[in-house]
């Protein structure tokens, strides 16, 4: 291996995580054939390391793949994510959330496809959606039908219950005699909180075992472009397309702000992101690859060993075997 995957880290609360991390990266894996060789040679250890993670049964891995449109989440799944044993490795794609979605927290609907012990489930896309989308277009938050109140700012701070109900009260008044509307933008301590929510959930699930990796594809606009134009010109892959990918465009530099905000804010020890260079596909599936297999490694996953009383069994099940005609 010619890189190190702690390198890719993004360090807790490092200001412009972004800046020091090229899209066009190769990591020293140069050539497309040789690392493609290197990644089918990878793809039976990430299957051995995940044998042992089912067979232990202790521990659980959740991967989360974010990402601009066209990095190549699909394709880490289809090359990289294939190693692993699918009976026990799940796929989840989220999309913009419909239906009984908007009606609860905007982490609700990533809990129910969580990894059992002994699982890997991977989230193509996630609840980080909730803190970059409606960030960057903040009309979308009004389908979440969220109170007023917790919209315009963060209620938690609000310590006692005479100060809640003068505050809701007061804020209830407004909407009533001047007709003002909750907050199309909402303040920054709407998505602090958001994001503050965000690590005591994953704190959460790391307490209660499951080892959560999360890689942001770094992708650059002209690569973008690039492969928008491939999937236009290729009926083939005209389906990928969508016009919405273009107006997304516009904000680019928008939701490179926030990702930056987010991947400060949330890149912890229990958590940590990875920046994957994306402009190559073939070096984002390798680092993705080689960076599994460190962390699956340091769970130090075994396989279990039976006591004096199992292997006693299993030698009385043996001679029953043998002795059948």
């Amino acid at each position: 291996m010619s890189f190190e995957p702690a390198d890719l880290i993004v360090p807790p609360g490092e200001s412009e995580p972004l800046r020091h991390h090229r899209t066009d990266a190769n990591l020293g894996f140069r050539n497309k054939d040789d690392a493609m060789q290197e990644l089918a040679e990878l793809l039976p250890e990430l299957r051995s390391l995940h044998d042992r993670l089912n067979a232990q049964r202790t521990w659980s891995l959740l991967i989360i793949l974010q990402a601009m449109d066209a990095a190549g989440k699909d394709g880490i799944v289809k090359h990289v994510l294939t190693g692993f044993n699918q009976q026990s490795c799940h796929v989840t794609s989220f999309s913009a959330p419909v239906g009984e979605e908007v009606n609860h927290s905007f982490l609700w609907r990533c809990t129910q496809p969580l990894p059992a012990r002994g699982h890997i489930g991977v989230f193509n896309r996630s609840y980080y959606e909730e803190v970059l989308v409606p960030r960057v277009r903040p009309e979308y938050i009004g389908y979440q039908h969220l109170p007023p109140q917790c919209v315009a700012g963060d209620i938690t701070h609000l310590k006692h219950d005479a100060d809640r109900k003068k505050a809701f009260a007061e804020y209830a008044a407004k909407l009533d005699s001047r007709h003002v509307k909750a907050p199309e933008n909402p303040p920054k301590e709407f998505w602090r909180g958001r994001l503050e929510d965000i690590n005591a959930f994953e704190r959460h699930l790391a307490r209660n075992g499951t080892r959560i990796v999360k890689f942001f594809l770094h992708l650059s606009r002209a690569e973008q472009k690039k492969r928008f134009l491939t999937r236009i010109d290729d009926e083939a892959r005209n389906w990928k397309f969508s016009s919405a990918d273009v107006r997304d465009r516009a904000y680019w530099s928008n939701y490179h702000h926030a990702y930056s905000e987010i991947l400060s804010t949330t890149s912890t020890p229990w958590a940590p992101w990875y920046v994957i260079p994306a402009d190559y596909k073939y070096v984002a599936r390798l680092a993705v690859a080689h960076t599994l297999v460190r962390e699956l490694s340091q769970l130090h996953a075994r396989y279990p060993k039976l006591d004096k009383a199992g292997r006693k069994a299993l030698a009385k099940a043996k001679k029953i075997l043998e002795q059948e005609g």
